[in-house]
């Protein structure tokens, strides 16, 4: 088996799904559909929904009385994928939900809990096409299960900071040529962590705020089994049990704005700084599979460098029931250069451009957002070479109650 195809999978490391169409490497940002709307510029201090304890925890004290919300998020991907003659695509839907709940003790304390996926990816090939040997599906699933609580220390001054349990799965299949007619391969390793955040946020006055939130880094060992089949040599008919990796999943900074310009307009931006760069320098898979190296051990080197988002957004308050929104986004891709894309993640930059609404009738909001990625066309070369011309639409519908 080839190294890349090894480190590719189990890069799967994090959320509910995702092939890096949302934020750049595989991180998510679709845990708020108002969010979505405005591209995830303001993150964490718009208070337009109960989802700023995953972007910024001091943002709780913003959402005044207890409540709860539901969203779900579909991308669609779409990418072509050529090499000369050769050609073959991917097209499907990922859903990636969330659920978040609040509850406020009293004028200065907020306690919070949120499920949601903040890394994720899919890649899936059909089993027949070029680039199978070295990769038909990549799964990668992380759901964080975050308890938070948020201070309001003075009446401009707002602190929060949540501790997470992190679930992580990840899967790699692909065909293995090199063993005989049929050979096939996959990896299913998962695991459970521990992560936390913090943030603070500052009203300048009741229209303008500032806030900045930090992310820590994680480490984790996710075990499972190395399964090799359908080949025609018996002897590697085999189900190895003891695979295992140590991803780490990056540092990040997140500094958002908000300003109400007057009692229609809103205007929103934010800048996050991904630690790619000491997080995915290389990435080491281990199994005593037969097909791996006589070592049992095999090492890729990423070298992903760290990397910027940027976000603006605006909002416009038509009446009391009714919100409009719309953003724009500049998200850089970690990978370095065509050596080390890979058919498994072949990120690029993109461009969003996102609209979104929301509808308030007494305690209940419903939230719907939309966005297109513009994603720039890319070649993979660190094995098999592939050149990807890609695009994805996200759909975004969310629930929010005030009990």
């Amino acid at each position: 088996m080839n190294k890349n195809k090894i480190s590719a999978a189990i890069i799967l490391t994090a959320s509910l799904w995702g092939f890096n169409v949302q934020a750049a490497g595989y991180q998510l940002n679709e845990y708020s559909v108002t969010g979505l709307g405005r591209s995830f510029a303001g993150a964490g201090i718009v208070g337009d929904d109960y989802s700023a304890l995953a972007y910024n925890p001091a943002g709780m004290t913003l959402k005044q009385g207890t409540g709860m919300q539901a969203g779900l998020t579909v991308a669609q991907i779409h990418s072509k994928v050529r090499d000369g003659d050769e050609r073959t695509k991917m097209n499907f839907g990922v859903p990636l939900p969330n659920v978040f709940a609040q509850y406020q003790f009293n004028d200065r304390l907020f306690a919070g809990l949120g499920v949601y996926a903040p890394y994720g990816l899919k890649t899936r090939y059909k089993r027949n096409s070029f680039v199978a040997a070295d990769g038909v599906e990549s799964l990668l699933e992380i759901i964080d299960i975050a308890p938070a609580v948020a201070y309001k220390a003075t009446d401009k001054l707002s602190l929060g900071a949540s501790v997470i349990a992190r679930y992580i799965h990840g899967k790699m299949t692909n065909t293995v040529p090199a063993i005989g007619q049929g050979g096939f391969s996959e990896f299913d390793l998962d695991g459970w962590t521990v992560a936390w955040s913090v943030g603070a946020m500052y009203e300048f006055s009741d229209r303008t705020r500032v806030g900045v939130s930090y992310k820590g880094r994680s480490m984790q060992t996710v075990k499972g089994d190395d399964t090799v089949s359908g080949a025609d040599l018996p002897v590697f008919n085999q189900v190895v049990n003891n695979g295992e990796a140590s991803p780490d999943l990056p540092q990040s900074i997140l500094v958002s704005g908000y300003h109400q310009l007057n009692d229609k307009w809103g205007l929103s931006a934010s800048v996050r700084w991904t630690d790619w760069e000491d997080s995915f320098e290389e990435f080491t898979l281990k199994s005593s599979a037969l097909i791996l190296q006589p070592t049992g051990k095999n090492t890729t080197q990423e070298k992903w460098r760290s990397t910027w988002t940027i976000s603006l957004g605006a909002d416009y308050y038509l009446n009391e029931n009714w919100t409009l929104r719309a953003g724009t986004a500049w998200d850089q891709s970690p990978v370095r250069n065509k050596y080390h894309r890979t058919t498994r993640i072949p990120d690029s930059n993109r461009i969003w451009l996102s609209l979104g609404a929301s509808y308030r009738q007494g305690n209940m909001q419903i939230d719907a957002g939309f966005a297109h990625l513009f994603m720039q066309n890319s070649t993979a070369a660190h094995n098999i070479k592939a050149h990807y011309k890609s695009y994805s639409n996200m759909l975004g519908l969310q629930l929010q109650y005030k009990f």
